[in-house]
């Protein structure tokens, strides 16, 4: 009897693992566009990047912000943006640089963190965040040279938080395990 507590213990465990497990599909963000600014002391520019959400399936809420570009000021044009499942959308920002600012290149970086979308205001719990980083250099240079077209932006896909070959693993476990729960109950029983 004590055999048949400790079996339905071990797959009740099983199945609280497999339904707390989210798989979490792949996000991506392309790296800021026009690619390697170059900016005089004084300017302003405007750039872009796309988040790529065309795997997920929930849909998400998504703030970003720069970093490593300081004296540079980076504005965007919202402090966070709602996609849906499934698509992609430009966030749109601009880059002023001082008039004092250092004649250098700034190798920043665009941080992206997304959540899925929750439309209880005031609702706590545990939220899976899927953060991804991208490269943003800013040149201030002395004086503007011609420059060819840029190439266009390539994507920086996150990879998949779990593996399908870890909840595939996971459900051939399961099945074994009830499997040798009934099997061994048949034993019991005859």
């Amino acid at each position: 009897m004590k055999t048949i507590k400790i079996e339905k213990f071990i797959l009740l465990a099983f199945l609280s693992l497999i339904l707390s497990i989210q798989i979490v599909k792949s996000l991506g963000v392309t790296s800021p566009m026009p690619v390697g600014l170059r900016l005089l002391r004084g300017d302003t520019a405007r750039f872009y990047f796309e988040i790529q959400a065309t795997t997920s399936s929930d849909k998400l809420t998504c703030k970003y912000n720069a970093n490593g570009l300081d004296p540079l000021v980076v504005t965007f044009d919202e402090n966070e943006t709602i996609l849906d499942a499934g698509t992609y959308k430009g966030i749109y920002g601009t880059v002023t640089v001082p008039v004092d600012a250092p004649i250098q290149t700034y190798n920043g970086g665009l941080t992206l963190s997304c959540a899925p979308y929750n439309e209880v205001k005031g609702f706590s719990g545990s939220i899976i965040y899927n953060n991804v980083n991208t490269r943003f250099p800013v040149s201030v240079v002395l004086e503007k040279e011609e420059r060819a077209a840029p190439n266009p932006p390539v994507p920086v896909i996150e990879k998949p938080k779990s593996s399908p070959i870890l909840l595939v693993l996971i459900i051939i476990i399961l099945v074994l395990a009830i499997i040798g729960f009934y099997l061994s109950r048949k034993k019991k029983i005859q």
